[in-house]
Parts: C-alpha cells; sequence; structure tokens
C-alpha cells in the first residue's frame, strides 16, 4: 500500500471535543480549529452522524484536527476502524475516507481527510440541522456516551434498506 498523505482530518461527530470518541485522538492532536464543509449534509444514523457530499447550498459545521507527525499512522488506523473504513477494500465500508477541501474561520481553504458515507445508506434518515452534530447532539449527550461505551466500530451497522 501506498503512503498516505499527512493531511489534518476534518471531524463532524463523535470525534469532536466533548463528544464520546474525542479520546481516540488521545495525546496525538497538534493543532484544533473550527473549519466548513461547503456543500455536504448530515444525517443522523442514531448514535452518530454521517456526512454525505454533493448537495448544494448545504453546510457542514467541524474541526480540523492536525495529528502529531510520528503517530499519524496509528491514529489513521484507530479512525478507520472506528469508522469501519477498510482502506484494502473500500466497497465493502459504510464510510470512504476521502480528500475535500474545507473552509477554516478565516475564509482559508484547506484539504483534509474525511470520512463520506453513501447517500444510499441515508435515504430515510433524518437531517441533521444546520450541519451541527455538537448541537443536535448535546440534548442526547448522556444516551449516547452510554452507547458508545459498548461500542467500538460502526463497520456492519451500516444497511441499505
Amino acid at each position: 500500500m501506498r503512503q498516505l498523505e499527512h493531511l489534518p482530518f476534518f471531524v463532524y461527530g463523535t470525534l469532536l471535543p466533548d463528544q464520546p470518541n474525542f479520546f481516540l485522538w488521545g495525546s496525538d492532536i497538534v493543532h484544533m480549529e473550527p473549519a466548513t464543509l461547503l456543500g455536504g449534509r448530515l444525517h443522523d444514523m442514531g448514535y452518530y452522524p454521517m456526512l454525505v457530499t454533493a448537495v448544494p447550498n448545504e453546510t457542514v459545521q467541524g474541526m480540523v484536527i492536525t495529528v502529531e507527525p510520528a503517530h499519524y499512522e496509528a491514529v489513521r488506523q484507530r479512525l478507520d476502524e472506528l469508522e469501519g473504513y477498510d482502506p484494502e477494500n473500500p466497497e465493502a465500508s459504510g464510510y470512504q475516507r476521502r480528500v475535500v477541501a474545507v473552509v477554516l474561520a478565516n475564509g482559508r481553504s484547506l484539504k483534509a481527510w474525511v470520512y463520506l458515507g453513501n447517500v444510499e445508506l441515508v435515504q430515510d434518515k433524518p437531517i441533521v440541522a444546520d450541519g451541527n452534530w455538537a448541537t443536535f447532539a448535546a440534548n442526547n449527550q448522556p444516551e449516547l456516551q452510554e452507547w458508545w461505551n459498548t461500542i467500538r466500530t460502526v463497520a456492519g451497522r451500516h444497511t441499505k434498506e
């Protein structure tokens, strides 16, 4: 497998600060700042969101997280496991790791890795208002945390209806 580009990650759900999977970053965060993905939409999958793109006039709020270079591969593997992404068999994954452009608060655009969902998996799922999972999840935080205490990955949890 070829070496992955060490880009930051754009996260929008349970990997955000104060969310159930933020701990997966460990002490490996070098920098973190708010960012927006243009042309995306979040859907509520129950205990986590799924992002789909090619949705004009919609945005998703999240964070760009830069990881300590010495630990980059270990962090990426933890995130791949959480998202159920298998780089050896990406077609079988509910999420795909892709490079996208995101916009920082100062208006600067940068490339980042993001885990994108399959539009077929969200057809009957509610839309997360304003593309902001942290705000959406705030009312359900204890329930979300309890569910995530027993889950390590979302692999196999997506089905096409």
